[in-house]
């Protein structure tokens, strides 16, 4: 705890600033997830079959979308990004106040889905710019701890504001995150690039104009490309996408499991003990762990963190004793404190500079998983032994790791002199553009 406390106290301002907005971004997302089905269903008038496909679809578009945002992030001023977006979320949560045609409300979703993720994807490339590199993991865990905080809090301020009328929880949602934003906008000039990614001046001064255009305006198809031919991204995406399917919706298909294996209160009070050491176990040992993370030892840290997954599922499928399940879904979310940092490091490790908001895009796709987990538990749970599902997660997350393995491989092989034919092959294609 010493050493947290030192850690944030020795943070620069712009980076305090940018936590806690990312923390009231946490909160005010959360509030509103909480409300949103019981907004759908009794203000809009959805049926409940349709409130899943709009939550879910909506979803879906913002993850897949949140890959150009980061393009967008490489392309323009970061903080002016984020203050944009998180303008456009306040005005889309207002109009939900007052909108309440279903195909209108639809379209508000779908558009604050995709601010939001690439609100993400932008906050992450600026933390990335603020942070020198030593210091990036463990930056990345204070944040996601924040995040948890935010997500643990969230959601019983959203039901305490549904009190004060049906667009409570949206209010609330936009004075918290107005309030996050005063401080971006006032200090906007501590956010702004310190130049660590920029190149040493000798090195700028060898760059001919046409070098320095041709690397700072990629199109969009070709950052595409690039990052396509990056075996390293490729590999860990999958791998993301494997694992988040097993810790991403660790509620939802705990009660689908229990629901069938107990009686109803029973599962009730077991899903409300596994959010709360959930929630706990994240946040109290996420900067513990997460900040000795480092690009030279992920592949062992990763593999503990997969371990810890494997341990819990396999827990959770002898009892559904209310110690024994505790004990299990402590020692599964340790496995969730390791890997998620860990993604960010990776990712952050092989970004190139200028692209470094299109590569945490990228991996920000991971977040499909989420939707893939409950779909894949609740077939499992339909045709075969409900312990089986856990069987089949525990193989997945397996799977997972060896396209981390892969991906970590993957980076070592890459060699410099691969690296200077790249470049040699950028240099000639930008010479023969200035012949013509």
């Amino acid at each position: 705890m010493k050493n947290f406390l030192t850690m944030v106290r020795g943070l620069p301002f712009a980076m305090k600033v940018l936590l806690a907005s990312t923390a009231a971004r946490s909160l005010s997302f959360f509030a509103i997830l909480a409300y949103m089905p019981i907004y759908l269903y009794d203000t809009v008038g959805m049926s409940g079959a349709t409130v899943g496909y709009v939550i879910g679809g909506s979803v879906l578009v913002g993850t897949m979308a949140s890959v150009y945002g980061g393009y967008l992030a490489d392309r323009v001023t970061k903080i002016n990004l984020v203050i944009l977006l998180d303008l456009a979320i306040i005005l889309l949560y207002l109009s939900l106040t007052v909108m309440h045609d279903p195909f209108t409300v639809t379209a508000v979703l779908l558009l604050t889905n995709i601010a939001s993720s690439s609100m993400g994807v932008a906050g992450s490339a600026l933390l990335s710019d603020l942070v020198p590199p030593e210091n990036r993991t463990k930056v990345f865990s204070l944040r996601y701890s924040l995040q948890n905080i935010g997500a643990a809090v969230g959601p019983f301020l959203g039901v305490a504001a549904v009190a004060v009328g049906s667009g409570g929880p949206f209010i609330l949602s936009v004075t918290v995150i107005g309030a996050s934003l005063l401080p971006l906008v006032m200090f906007r000039s501590r956010f702004l690039s310190t130049g660590k990614g920029a190149p040493a001046p000798a090195a700028a001064e060898e760059q001919s104009a046409e070098e320095q255009a041709e690397e700072e305006t990629p199109t969009f198809r070709q950052v595409l490309k690039v990052m396509g031919a990056d075996r390293r991204l490729t590999y860990f995406t999958i791998g993301g996408i494997l694992s988040i399917v097993v810790y991403g919706p660790l509620l939802t298909f705990m009660s689908q499991y229990l629901v069938l294996v107990e009686d109803r209160d029973t599962a009730y009070r077991l899903v409300a003990y596994i959010s709360a050491a959930n929630a706990v176990a994240v946040i109290g040992a996420q900067y513990a762990l997460g900040s000795r993370l480092k690009p030279d030892n992920l592949l062992k840290w990763l593999t503990v963190g997969i371990g810890a997954f494997v341990i819990g599922l396999f827990a959770m499928s002898l009892s559904t004793n209310a110690a024994i399940i505790v004990i299990a879904v402590v020692v599964f979310s340790l496995g969730e404190v390791i890997v998620v940092p860990a993604e960010f490091t990776f990712i952050d490790s092989i970004a190139p500079e200028k692209l470094r908001g299109s590569y945490f895009g990228a991996q920000n796709l991971i977040h499909v998983g989420i939707a893939l987990g409950p779909i894949l538990c609740g077939f499992l749970l339909q045709h075969f032994a409900p312990a089986a599902m856990f069987y089949v997660l525990i193989a997945v997350v397996v799977v997972s790791l060896w396209f981390y393995v892969i991906g970590c491989r993957a980076t070592a092989t890459v060699s410099e002199p691969a690296q200077a034919k790249a470049k040699a092959q950028a240099k000639v294609k930008v010479k023969a553009v200035s012949e013509t």
